[in-house]
């Protein structure tokens, strides 16, 4: 009932604002609420000509290749392009006809003859917007010969800091990729994200619980570190299926403490959605076909609804028989395709304007994914073989359905916007599981899932053009996960497992602020954060709950030059993972096994520069961290009786340091280079014993964790007439060994030695083609066929063929794999 009436409420709210909204119309005035980042000019005079209703006509290669000061707060059409265009060289004026025209400044052009070329040509184009179709924009090409150089790189506007400013401002690192640089890189998961951002390490695990580090913060396994976001809110558990329809994504490195609270020590990961916009209908249809029988459809849509309001609809379906077999050895199986997936959902957005000081933004995603629940190969040693058979009597597979619905409510005061941003998500999921990965019927799992959370966020942010800037807010989750599931023995009989309800709870108040004086920034912030957690095992009656209030800080200090296109920083930050409850208990204890919250303090020293004429992005960076009671899943010892307890622990501390540093180069029109790479020294402090086998692990090296990490590519796009344009991608990707789990448990004299997840290098091409409205792509990822595991560990042994008390599980990474998609835009 508790459920029925929060998604109620959800549907209320969302459908009285939006019957209010198109029952409301903007108020006539001369200014306008504007927030416009730093980008090309091009990109903010046309926004501005859109938002203001007026004909504009610009010269498109010079105003693409100049930077626009950004413009937040409400000003009229007149000062918006005084702000704009301070220091770029342009000017702004109207024709006697009511055209915006946007030209060369000759006071202050270098090339006297190329600025009155641009006005010749701008006349000439005005006959033709006159005359024309009525749109609001004419970009006009200048001559061949100019002197402005057009090799300047994309510049990604990002919200880490929960206002719009560009990655290469930010004084912290993050690495951003924006929607064209996700298409043409291919990334369609979080293993692509992973294996592209230096020191970080990721893979998926069907369950919906990403394995993940950055810098070595996070953990494999139930203990998570790095939030998952999508349009601002955080994802606890669905991220297994695809965030589609997205504009960009944000990897912060580091601890989030302030602005995103608890369950982000080692930083976060946004997806933000691309939104719904008034001015035109647009959309685009995708399908790509593969090897293994892949194929993957999808479709977006934007439609003005009236005045300032527009929809957004997206959906997706996916199918993949997978490279992973089943021989069928047994008998029992029937699908060989022990792999096989499908994934299918949607989206659908709203967004306008309720008053001229109050908008609204709506989403609403679903998604139904029927996939492979852990589906691990077994490995008898550490000398891999890397097969590609999953010889079980049973398929893994996990079915899920997830609901998840978002609202943003922003309201202008002139000096400040107020934004109310509210979450809903609702999940099922049913996982069954070979547990023996065994050819013989021996152990298995079958267990349903349920998972509530709620969030409300509620912050003020500064809008004026004032050195001082401010955001301050409160924000409260609510998060339930149920567990009903049963071990399957022979033949068929279902004994009692995992039966849980577990809560938590975060209650905040943060706040953030920031001084520019000159060429300086000063930033510090500070959150309040309170947790709850609890758990109770339904089978067994106990319980447990605990709960902290923490205080974190951040602060920074940087210095911009070079016109604001360099920067020094330096930055200090904490970051926490709540505490929990295993399902287990010790012998003779009244109460579940707890463990308590983890807790890191990062040092960051960095530089951002963009060069030679913004053609080139170039960002470094050196940290250390400390990091204090470390989460890890293992198997503990019960010290009151011969046996185990399965459960996360606070495995001790550890100290992190490293360097990474990424660069783009757009050395000439049609060619570019990109790559990062990562050093990362971790090692457990001293007195450091694992609570399995009382090893001294002093100075070991922490699990995935790996030394080194970086990535490469080689772009080329040319266009080549005014229909057709080619591209192509050449990308390598390489992550060192790591070691894994074996630190805790293996010993001398056991099945095999200490061992480590071995290095992987994986080495991607593409190919394809735009003309008109069509594109066409070519995509061999694996090139070299590379045979790699993520995710590998000790896992205890229930085959009795198999002498040895436990075997290494680990889950397969894309064979090489052919496909070709086709894309239509309109």
């Amino acid at each position: 009932m508790k459920k029925i009436v929060k998604a109620l409420l959800l549907g209320l709210n969302l459908l009285a604002l939006t019957a209010l909204s198109l029952s409301s119309h903007a108020s006539e005035t001369g200014s306008y609420q504007l927030d416009l980042p730093a980008q090309s000019c091009a990109e903010s005079l046309t926004r501005l000509s859109e938002i203001a209703d007026v004909m504009l006509l610009f010269p498109a290669k010079i105003a693409e290749n100049i930077r626009a000061n950004p413009v937040k707060g409400r000003y009229t059409l007149v000062e918006a392009l005084d702000i704009m265009l301070d220091g770029t060289g342009l000017v702004g004026s109207f024709s006697d006809k009511n055209v915006l025209m946007i030209s060369v400044d000759e006071s202050k052009a270098v090339n006297k003859e190329k600025a009155m070329n641009t006005k010749k040509s701008l006349l000439s184009a005005i006959v033709g917007v006159l005359v024309g179709s009525g749109h609001h924009v004419a970009a006009q090409d200048t001559e061949e010969g100019s002197s402005y150089d057009s090799r300047v790189l994309e510049e990604v506007v990002v919200t880490a800091r929960k206002r719009a400013e560009s990655a290469m401002s930010i004084p912290e690192s993050i690495s951003a990729f924006s929607s064209s640089r996700l298409e043409r890189n291919g990334i369609d998961g979080l293993t692509d994200v992973g294996n592209l951002v230096p020191n970080m390490f990721m893979s998926v695990r069907a369950d919906g619980f990403p394995n993940v580090s950055i810098r070595g913060l996070g953990a494999f396994g139930n203990t998570q570190g790095v939030g998952f976001y999508v349009d601002d809110v955080q994802v606890f558990s669905g991220i297994s299926s695809r965030v589609g329809d997205i504009d960009r994504i944000e990897v912060l490195k580091g601890p989030q403490g302030i602005l995103y609270g608890g369950s982000n020590i080692g930083g976060a990961v946004k997806f933000v959605s691309k939104r719904p916009v008034p001015e035109e209908i647009h959309g685009r249809a995708k399908t790509k076909i593969g090897t293994d029988d892949y194929y993957d459809a999808e479709f977006a849509l934007n439609a003005p609804i009236a005045g300032s309001w527009a929809a957004r609809i997206f959906g997706y379906t996916l199918a993949d028989d997978s490279f992973l077999t089943n021989p069928g050895t047994p008998g029992t199986n029937t699908d060989p395709d022990a792999g096989k997936r499908s994934d299918m959902g949607g989206r659908i957005a709203i967004a306008g304007n309720v008053t001229d000081r109050l908008s609204l933004y709506a989403n609403l995603r679903y998604s139904h994914l029927d996939a492979p629940n852990n589906f691990w190969v077994r490995e008898l040693d550490p000398d891999f073989d890397y097969p590609l058979t999953l010889d079980a009597t049973r398929n893994p597979r996990h079915k899920k359905d997830s609901l998840f619905g978002t609202l943003e409510l922003t309201y202008d005061l002139d000096a400040f916007t107020v934004t109310s941003l509210s979450s809903y998500f609702d999940a099922d999921s049913a996982r069954t599981v070979d547990l023996d990965l065994s050819p013989a019927f021996i152990l298995g799992s079958e267990s349903l899932h349920n998972y509530e959370t709620i969030t409300q966020e509620v912050r003020l942010t500064s809008t004026d053009d004032s050195p001082f800037q401010w955001l301050a807010g409160v924000y409260y989750m609510e998060h339930e996960r149920d567990e009903l599931s049963n071990l399957i023995m022979p033949p068929d009989t279902a004994s009692p497992f995992r039966n849980y309800d577990q809560g938590s709870e975060q209650q905040a108040a943060f706040v953030n602020l920031t001084y520019r004086f000159d060429a300086i920034e000063v930033a510090g912030g500070a959150r309040v954060n309170r947790w709850e957690s609890s758990r109770t095992n339904l089978d067994t009656g106990l319980s447990g709950e605990q709960s902290e209030t923490d205080l974190l800080f951040r602060g920074s200090l940087s210095w911009y030059f070079d016109e604001d296109s360099s920067l020094i920083y330096g930055v200090v930050a904490q970051g926490l993972e709540p505490g929990g409850f295993n399902l287990t208990n010790f012998t003779g204890s009244g109460s579940l096994f707890g463990f308590g919250p983890e807790e890191a303090t990062s040092y960051e020293i960095g530089y951002k520069a963009q060069l030679l004429n913004d053609s080139m992005q170039f960002t470094l960076a050196g940290f250390y961290i400390d990091y204090d009671d470390r989460q890890f899943e293992l198997t503990v010892a019960d010290p009151n009786e011969q046996g185990v307890v399965e459960g996360i622990i606070n495995a001790g501390d550890s100290t992190q340091w490293g360097v990474e540093g990424e660069l783009q180069w757009q050395f000439s029109r049609a060619w570019s280079v990109s790559g990062g790479v990562g050093y990362l020294d971790a090692s457990w402090d001293d007195g450091l014993v694992s609570p399995v086998n009382n090893t001294d692990l002093s100075g070991e090296r922490p699990p995935q964790t790996p030394e080194w990490s970086g990535t490469a590519s080689l772009d080329y796009s040319n266009q080549l007439n005014a229909d057709m344009r080619v591209f192509g991608r050449l990308q390598l990707q390489y992550k060192a060994e790591v070691s894994t789990n074996a630190q805790f448990i293996d010993e001398p004299g056991d099945d095999f030695s200490l061992w480590e997840n071995p290095s992987y290098t994986v080495v991607d091409f593409s190919l394809g083609a735009r003309w008109k409205s069509w594109e066409f792509v070519f995509l061999v990822e694996n090139l070299l066929d590379e045979d790699y595991y993520v995710d590998s560990g000790e896992f205890p042994n229930f085959d009795p063929t198999i002498s040895q008390g436990s075997v290494i599980a680990a889950t397969p990474e894309q064979v090489r794999r052919y496909s070709l998609s086709m894309e239509f835009s309109f």
